[in-house]
C-alpha cells in the first residue's frame, strides 16, 4: 500500500515501473478499482492543490518502482515556474477529461462497449498496435470497468471466437480492429 483512503496527504507519486491500482472503499468495506496506474503514470498530484487527505487507496500489483514526490518543496518549484504550472494543470485537465468520459460510459454503455473501448485505448497505447498486456489481472480489469470478471472472460471468449482478438494469458492481440469496433457498438 501506498497511502489508504483518508490518510493525510503529503506527497504524490511516479510510477516508473509496474502497476498501481486506485481504490475506493465503500461504507460497508466493498473495494472498487477507480483507475489502474501503469508505468509512466503521475498520480495523487491533484490532492497537493486540495490539501487534506487521499480520496483513494493505492495498492501496488507484484513488482513496482515509485518514486515519492512531496507537496511542499514542488508548490515551491510551481510558483517560480509557469511552464511547470501550465502542464500540471493540463494534466489535470486531462485527468477530469477522462473521469467525466468514465462517468458517461459507466452510465450509458452496455459492457461490450466498455470493455472494446478498453481493449482499443490499450492497443493504441501501446508501441506494438497489434498487441499489448492486459495491465492488472482479469478481476481488477472488470473491476475498472464496473463489470464482472465472469463477463470479462464471457466478451473477451465471444471477440476470439469472433476472430477480432487473440488472447494468450494477458497478451491480447487485436487481429481485426474494425470487427473489435463493430462488437463494441451492439
Amino acid at each position: 500500500m501506498l497511502f489508504i483512503e483518508k490518510d493525510p496527504a503529503e506527497q504524490f507519486y511516479f510510477l516508473d515501473a509496474g502497476v498501481v491500482e486506485l481504490l475506493s472503499t465503500s461504507a460497508e468495506g466493498k473495494e472498487k478499482v477507480v483507475e489502474i496506474m501503469q508505468a509512466g503514470d503521475l498520480f495523487a498530484e491533484a490532492v497537493a492543490f486540495m490539501g487534506g487527505r487521499y480520496p483513494v487507496t493505492a495498492r501496488c500489483q507484484g513488482k513496482t518502482k515509485v518514486l515519492q514526490i512531496p507537496f511542499s518543496p514542488f508548490v515551491g518549484i510551481l510558483e517560480d515556474d509557469p511552464r511547470l504550472m501550465r502542464r500540471i494543470l493540463g494534466q489535470l485537465s486531462m485527468r477530469l477529461h477522462f473521469l467525466v468520459k468514465e462517468i458517461r460510459m459507466r452510465s450509458i454503455e452496455s459492457a461490450d462497449t466498455r470493455i472494446c473501448n478498453y481493449l482499443l485505448e490499450l492497443s493504441d497505447a501501446s508501441e506494438e498496435t497489434e498487441q499489448f498486456l492486459l495491465p492488472a489481472k482479469k478481476v481488477s480489469v472488470a473491476a475498472r470497468l464496473g463489470v464482472t470478471p465472469e463477463t470479462l472472460s464471457r466478451v473477451l471468449r465471444r471477440l476470439k471466437e469472433a476472430g477480432a482478438i487473440d488472447m494468450r494469458d494477458k497478451t491480447i492481440t487485436v487481429l481485426d480492429r474494425r470487427k473489435l469496433l463493430e462488437a463494441g457498438l451492439r
